[in-house]
């Protein structure tokens, strides 16, 4: 069984940062509507399910040629929760994306989170190796992730939509990018813990 379930805030500190993918899920809300684009939860699912186990496997098959891979791609993701912290803390893209993408379908949804560095950061540094020991833990892993993906999901078509509109005057978007990146700093002290245990 899994020791210890801190991997859990991790999960939703990374989902909560705003990137291509929430920003894609609020566009859609706002020209679309969350009816609509709640339909485009499973395509977002789906592409963080592909590219989780893809990396896992690659960290897997590689393990026995090359052990210091893990620790390589361990350290790559904290590298990158830093530079997508730092990024968030200087952004506010959510009006680009918005003004780029007009007409979301799921399948670009999809490729979007299939070719999304936090697959990565997911497959090295914040599910426990324990998760592909069997099928139970596997099962339960990506239950508490799909459990945590569907309010987060909703959350930026509900949340983003009320930005693109206008509707939140007193929250901007440089606020929800500052506080995304001191949130996803602090629930990824347990990877960095890992990191040098």
């Amino acid at each position: 069984m899994i020791e210890s379930w801190l991997f859990v805030l991790a999960m939703i500190a990374v989902l909560m940062a705003p990137g291509l993918t929430n920003a894609l899920l609020a566009s859609s809300a706002h020209q679309q509507g969350i009816a609509k684009t709640s339909l485009f939860i499973p395509a977002e699912f789906f592409g963080y399910f592909y590219a989780i186990n893809m990396w896992a496997l690659l960290i897997h098959l590689s393990a026995p040629i090359w052990p210091n891979l893990i620790h390589i791609l361990h350290f790559l993701s904290m590298v990158y929760v830093f530079w997508l912290a730092f990024h968030l803390w200087n952004s506010n893209d959510l009006q680009k994306h918005n003004q780029k993408n007009t007409a979301i379908r799921p399948r670009q949804l999809f490729f979007s989170t299939l070719k999304n560095p936090k697959a990565l950061l997911f497959a090295a540094g914040i599910i426990p190796l324990e998760t592909w020991e069997n099928t139970t833990n596997f099962v339960l892993v990506f239950a508490i992730f799909s459990l945590i993906l569907l309010p987060t999901a909703l959350f930026w078509m509900s949340f983003g939509r009320a930005i693109l509109s206008g509707r939140v005057k007193q929250i901007k978007t440089d606020l929800l990018y500052k506080g995304s990146a001191t949130m996803l700093v602090l629930c990824m002290f347990p990877v960095i813990i890992r990191f040098f245990s």
